[in-house]
Formats: structure tokens, sequence, C-alpha cells
């Protein structure tokens, strides 16, 4: 990922709802109330029965609301419009009085967007604390930008308490031919569409399903967070299934995109076929984190971060990347599988004042990731030296992808554009790297890739194992045997040795159903150690290990190398 900008503008007015401006009239909020919306209503009903339902969007968005009141929309039917909740139609909003839009009867209502332009959105919850979507069909209907949008263009205060959860919404994205990277399935902006940069807080996204049609969908990303620095606070993404969201060529997204958020979880989710169309540098990935402090990436599988049909032009399409500005984060216990970039990427530079780390990858597994070798690495630790520490240990490193294409193969590590010191503390221990990959002369990626002889860090207790010709780049050299590279005295009690895994190269795609909170453990078993294992009892004891593996077995004194430390 690279540096970016979100490009925004003022937000049109939506039709049957008037913004909010001094000296606007509104109407006396009702007591709260359930309001019916169905296509055998009518608008000059009450809307306070299924028999008295309204018939449409625009008189929901024409209607003020008592505080807690809920709309809701027949269950197996579709709605044409763009609905708009605001301070003009919600005036007294409160997170532990929850607005409620929901379906009723059986099965979910769609919401079909009929807005158009570069900043709009299906659904826009503006400054309403204790904003619900549950249980919603949220589809572009025309060419509207974003599915669901967060914000709070005109509160000085946090608008608080927001949750979209068990939705379908898919197939919205950044316009053709738009200046602006405003787009996505649900957007969460501390930097609203007017500029006005105000906070949210306790926002959750939980059990939806974000998505386009088809791998090279133009839909993406799925969920966009963009902060004004850090306004955006106490954020859970979990349970989301996030596919097909191909985006446009110049796409800079993720799947999950965890932009300007300070005290954020993703975990659970299942996150593959991103990026198909892209062509640029700085996107896609699969889960990213920029100018974001306390954020942990956890218990999540994603896979098919990728080009298709085939590479092309650009960078990137990595796995999990904790990206510019990323502070006091950990990615842990996540599975990555066949992307075509780097399973794991710390992007380690200064965005703005915000210096990247110190931030931490631990116990996670990493399967035939950097197919194409876009990244260089499994792992890449880029673009520069880590100013603060970067502890990366209890990983997983396997590839046995054909790189026949290549001059070299993809490195298990891969560091920098340049020379540098890591920042104090920073350690890289207990990890496998277990590298069968091929380049086009049949040789094997080296263990390492450090061109420009960055220093700093200590490297202790790492498995390494080929079967090809082994190589370990270090600055100026390389060492083409195990005997040499202990020699060098790079690295504390270095092991050698075929790791015997379950079943190398066989962890593939898991089964499991994320709103079920399950994560992809115990998938992969193929990571699982033998009897016998080198790997077995011979890692180092890290402090602040987070006390389990990758599997939930407790951490032990004398642990493994690699994700199965126990």
């Amino acid at each position: 990922m690279r540096a970016k900008a979100l490009v925004l503008a003022a937000v049109p007015v939506v039709a049957g709802l008037l913004p909010v401006t001094a000296g606007t009239a509104q109407a006396a909020p009702a007591a709260a109330a359930t309001y019916y919306v169905s296509p055998s209503g009518s608008d000059s009903n009450t809307g306070l029965s299924a028999g008295q339902a309204w018939r449409t969007i625009t008189k929901v968005n024409s209607t003020v609301f008592g505080q807690g009141s809920t709309v809701s929309f027949e269950g197996g039917q579709s709605f044409s419009g763009c609905l708009v909740f605001n301070s003009t139609n919600v005036p007294v909003s409160s997170a532990s009085v929850p607005f409620t839009v929901t379906s009723y009867g059986t099965g979910r209502a769609t919401v079909s967007s009929a807005c158009t332009g570069d900043y709009s959105s299906a659904v826009t919850a503006d400054n309403v604390s204790g904003f619900r979507l549950d249980n919603v069909k949220v589809v572009n209907g025309s060419t509207t930008a974003a599915g669901v949008l967060l914000e709070n263009q005109d509160g000085t205060s946090a608008a608080q308490g927001l949750t979209v959860s068990d939705s379908d919404i898919s197939g919205f994205g950044t316009p053709a031919g738009s200046s602006s990277s405003f787009g996505g399935q649900i957007m969460v902006l501390g930097y609203a569409v007017n500029g006005h940069s105000g906070p949210l807080d306790s926002v959750v996204i939980r059990d939806n399903a974000l998505h386009g049609a088809g791998v090279t969908s133009a839909a993406g990303p799925g969920v966009y967070g963009w902060g004004s620095g850090a306004n955006i606070t106490n954020v859970t993404v979990e349970g989301n299934t996030v596919y097909n969201l191909g985006m446009s060529a110049k796409g800079t997204g993720a799947g999950i995109t965890g932009d300007g958020w300070d005290g954020a979880v993703i975990q659970h989710n299942v996150v593959h076929d991103v990026g198909a169309n892209v062509t640029s540098c700085g996107g896609a990935s699969g889960i990213e984190t920029y100018t974001s402090n306390n954020v942990t990436v956890r218990y999540n599988e994603v896979y098919n971060v990728q080009p298709s049909p085939a590479f092309t032009a650009g960078c990137d399409w990595d796995g999990i990347d904790l990206d510019g500005g990323t502070t006091n984060s950990v990615a842990e216990y996540n599975y990555t599988h066949h992307n075509a970039g780097s399973g794991l990427l710390a992007y380690t530079s200064t965005a703005g004042s915000r210096v990247w780390g110190p931030n931490t990858f631990r116990y996670n597994i990493s399967e035939n990731d950097d197919w194409g070798k876009i990244q260089g690495g499994l792992m890449d630790v880029v673009p520069s030296a880590p100013k603060n520490a970067l502890n990366v240990y209890g990983n997983t490193f396997f590839t046995n992808v054909a790189q026949s294409g290549k001059s070299s193969g993809s490195a298990c590590f891969d560091f920098g554009y340049a020379a540098g010191t890591w920042g104090a503390g920073s350690l890289i221990a207990d990890n496998i790297c277990s590298m069968g990959n091929k380049d086009q002369y049949g040789r094997p990626g080296p263990f390492y890739y450090n061109a420009y002889g960055q220093t700093g860090m200590t490297l202790s207790h790492n498995l390494y194992y080929t079967a090809g010709s082994p190589s370990w780049r270090w600055g100026g050299t390389t060492y083409s045997t195990f005997a040499a590279w202990q020699a060098a005295g790079v690295e504390t009690s270095p092991v050698w040795g075929d790791p015997l895994f379950a079943s190398a190269g066989a962890g593939g795609t898991c089964s499991w159903t994320p709103p079920a909170g399950t994560g992809p453990q115990p998938c992969p078993q193929a990571y699982t150690l033998k009897s016998g294992s080198p790997a077995a009892g011979s890692g180092v004891a890290v402090a602040g290990n987070g006390g389990t593996d990758y599997y939930r077995a407790a951490v032990p004194a004398a642990p493994n190398i690699g994700a199965d430390a126990a």
C-alpha cells in the first residue's frame, strides 16, 4: 500500500429531505414509534402499523422521527430510493436509545438505490447517534457510489453507537470517470463529505455480506474507514464475508480499510477475490490500516487478493497490511493464502506526523502468498527501516508456488529500499520459512532479501528449510549454506530442517461461517507439526506473546518454532 488521500466535495441534497441550515423550520418530533413501509401501502397512511404502512422512501426521508424510532420495510420487497437520516429528520438521538432501520415479515427488504453522483449513498446516517441498520439488503440500482455512509457533517462531539449488521450490501464503488476516491459498500468517515472533521465513536460492522457481482466487478472497497487524524474511535469489524470487489483501476482501498481509527478490532472476517481490476500502486489489500492506533487484526482468512484475469500493471495485492502511520497495533492468528502480493506487509512510512510502530505480527500462517512476486516477499517490510519497534514472531511461512516467469523467487522476508536501522527492541524470532518456490532457473527464493543492509533487529531461533539451494541475502553478502549463515553471527540459534508439517501446501480454503465468530481455526491443520519436527521445543520465549498460538493452545516456556507453538 502507499500513502493516499480521500478526495471529497460537498454531497448533493437528496430529494425529499431538507438539509440542516440556519432558520430551517422543523416539525416537533413525535414520540418513539415503529413505522412500516410496504409497496402495498400509501404515503397518506399513518405508517404506524403494517395495515397503515407508507409506500415510499421519499415519505421516510421527509418525516421527523422521535428518539428511538424504528423504520421497518416489508421483507422480500424492494424499495427504490436513497435513505437519508440526519439531525433534520432525527433531531434527537442517543447511543442508548437506538434509531433502527430494519425489515419486518419474511426475509430481508431491499433498498435499491436511485441516486447518482460522486458522493451519493443508498443509506446515509449523518450525526445520528444510536443508528442501526439491521437485516436489510442494499443494492446499487443506479450509479450510486456508496451503499451505507456513516458520517458527522455538523457535529463537534462524536456521533456514537453506529451499527450495520446482518445485511447484504453489494455493487457499490467509485463511479466511472469520477475524480473522487469516494465509494464502497460501507463508508465510515470521520472526514465528512462536506469536509467537516466530525468524529464517530463505537462503530460496529458485524455479520454482513459485502460484495460485488463477480470477481471483476467494479465494486469496492467492502468497508472504507477514513478519519481526520484518528477521530474514529472504538470500532469493531467482525463476522463479515467480503468478496468479489474488483475495484477501479486506480483503486487504493482494501476489502476492509481501517484508516484514521483509534481503538479497533478486525476479527473473524473472510476476505477474498479483491482487487482484480487494479493497475495502480497503493491498492489493493485484503485488510489494511492507515494512520490508525491500537488496532488488532486477528482470526481472519484472506485469499485471492490478486489481479484478474492476469497481471498487467500495478503493485500491492497484499493479504494484511499495517500501513503508513499505524501505531501500537498487532496482526495475529490470521491465515493468508494465494495472494498475488505478500501475505503480511509492514508499510513503515511516516504519514503526516504519525511515525509507524511499534507494531507486531505474530502467530499467522501464510501459504503460497506473493505468487505473482508482486512485492518480493511472503512478508515485506518496506519502504524503509521501521523507526519504532517491529516484532515478528511465531509465524509460519510456506510456499511451493512455481514462479518460472521470474528471474528470482520471492523471499520469505523482504526488507526495504534503502539502508537503515530498525527501532530499538525490534525482533524476528521463532518463525518458520519453508521455501519450495522456484524461479525460471529452478532456484527457491532467499530466506531474507536484505540487499541494503538494514540493521538493528534481533534475529533469533528461526527455522529455515528448502529442498533446493538455500540463500540468505544480507547486505552485500549472499550466504549459500546454513553453516555459512550460522558462522556469520547475524542470528542467534537458527535452526535448519524439514519442519514436518502435517500436510505442507494443503491448507487450501477454510470452511467456516464468519458470523459464528469461530475464526479460521483449527483450519488449516496442514501446518501443525508432526512428531520429530526440528521446530519442536526449539524456539525462544518472547515476553508479552499473547499467551496462545495460532491453534489457541497455551504457548509454553520453550515454544515450538512457528504458528503451532505448543
